[in-house]
């Protein structure tokens, strides 16, 4: 048993795609929320430190009215944030206002007022330190204002949903213009994988590079060199089935002929031994014609570009000379009925098939029986080949079953193979042709029709065979 291990899982080339230029955009879309929101934070802290600031110069303002009983409490509060304060003498002695403010004073700083964001106990707050200069002493003041940071990260988050929704706008119209790129860059491989799998199993010309990209063409060109040798394989196969049976009829021919110059030397006891042995090798010699037969009719042993134009009359006037013997011999009536009908298919192939329907038909069809054979070309369009005989016939629910190789319904009562029909069966497989067995039209017998496509030039304006 093989395990498939994790590292040839298939995957798909499309996902691939869209994976590696879906996660960039949405990287993008990450950085560009968070650009979006520090800008909207920069934003509202610019205009609410300029309003701390305004604060800091009310309270700088109100430093005579403002009695030391209001020392820490808050100079403004509304529903959303908080505002501290506090007076510091130049030498770091509170005046009034809140005493924890005391130490977050920053009156070295730069710049005047200056700004930084500290812990007031659990609250964070933005601290403003303005340094005043009162008109009626020369020493400064520091004034020191914090305000919570509520409406800060409101304004921020207001300002990044607000270009959000266009972020997400860009990024879903640039996923549908990736999938549909993606899509419409990646037809030309849909379009090679489809040209590939309508292929039939037994076509093995080099597959076109007209309309494929190149990237695709190292691939094409690979399946192509597999092709070239499956068509090698092929025909190295026919050569050798046609050599093998060219060396397998010589040695039986032989040794028919020498049974019946021995049997003519005979009698009695001998003679019958002699004729049962000319009947094994008559059977040998039906059995392997009929074995290389099936072989050379295969799928895989023979290419698939080389069919012509076969004149089906043609092939009945020709079997018509081939089983006169055989017929006469148990005084079977048999019949052509041939009208003009043309095929497209192998020649050699179509007259194996016609021979063992004919040969099936006289072996089942008792002495003083009838057997017919027709071709033609159906009103629909289709040409087909019939044989019609009036014996035993094949029961319906068989009918399919008989076609398989080595499958015969009466093993005693005949003498056979059982590789007539399925012979039959594989030539119609190579030539896309469809069979059926249906009941006779007297009160026995089979009727066994093989019906072909309708050939290229009248496919297009007929419609298609059954």
């Amino acid at each position: 048993m093989t395990v498939r291990g994790a590292d040839t899982a298939p995957f798909s080339l499309r996902r691939r795609l869209l994976g590696f230029l879906l996660a960039p955009l949405l990287l993008l879309m990450g950085a560009s929320v968070v650009s979006d929101y520090r800008e909207g934070l920069g934003v509202a802290n610019a205009a609410y430190d300029y309003a701390l600031f305004s604060t800091a110069q009310a309270v700088a303002a109100r430093l005579d009215p403002d009695p030391p009983s209001r020392t820490g409490a808050a100079v403004r509060a509304d529903t959303i944030d908080r505002i501290f304060y506090a007076l510091i003498d130049s030498d770091g002695t509170l005046i009034s206002g809140d005493r924890r403010l005391a130490a977050l004073a920053d009156s070295s700083g730069p710049g005047n007022p200056s700004y930084r964001f500290e812990m007031l106990g659990d609250l964070p707050v933005r601290v403003a330190t303005y340094r005043h200069r009162m008109e009626e002493s020369t020493r400064p003041v520091i004034v020191v204002v914090a305000e919570t940071i509520h409406k800060r990260e409101m304004a921020a988050t207001r300002a990044m949903f607000a270009t959000l929704w266009i972020d997400g706008l860009l990024i879903v119209l640039s996923m549908g213009a990736v999938f549909f790129g993606v899509r419409y860059a990646l037809k030309p491989l849909d379009f090679l994988s489809q040209r590939i799998q309508h292929r039939a199993v037994d076509d093995l010309r080099p597959v076109s590079e007209e309309g494929t990209p190149s990237e695709t063409r190292a691939l094409v060109n690979a399946i192509n060199r597999l092709l070239n040798n499956l068509r090698d394989a092929g025909l190295a196969q026919q050569t050798f089935i046609s050599s093998a049976a060219h060396q397998l009829r010589t040695p039986i021919a032989g040794l028919q002929t020498q049974l019946e110059l021995a049997a003519g030397s005979m009698s009695g006891e001998p003679l019958e031994r002699i004729q049962s042995m000319q009947e094994s090798a008559r059977r040998l010699a039906h059995l392997t014609k009929q074995m290389l037969a099936l072989a050379r009719s295969s799928a895989d042993a023979h290419p698939a570009d080389e069919m012509q134009p076969v004149l089906l009359n043609e092939l009945l006037e020709a079997a018509a000379s081939d089983f006169i013997d055989l017929a006469l011999g148990k005084n079977i009536d048999l019949g052509f009925e041939i009208k003009a009908a043309v095929a497209s298919g192998f020649r050699w192939m179509l007259r194996e098939l016609l021979a063992n329907l004919i040969d099936n038909s006289l072996r089942y069809t008792p002495d003083n029986g009838r057997v017919t054979v027709r071709c033609g070309t159906a009103p629909e369009g289709f040409p087909f080949i019939e044989v019609e005989d009036n014996g035993p016939g094949i029961p319906e629910d068989s009918r399919e079953r008989v076609l398989d190789r080595f499958v015969r319904l009466d093993e005693q009562s005949v003498d056979g193979s059982g590789l007539g029909l399925s012979i039959v069966k594989e030539v119609a497989v190579r030539h896309r042709a469809t069979i059926s067995l249906q009941k006779a039209s007297g009160s026995s017998g089979l009727l066994v029709r093989v019906a072909f496509p309708i050939p290229e030039p009248v496919a297009q304006s007929a419609p298609a065979a059954p």
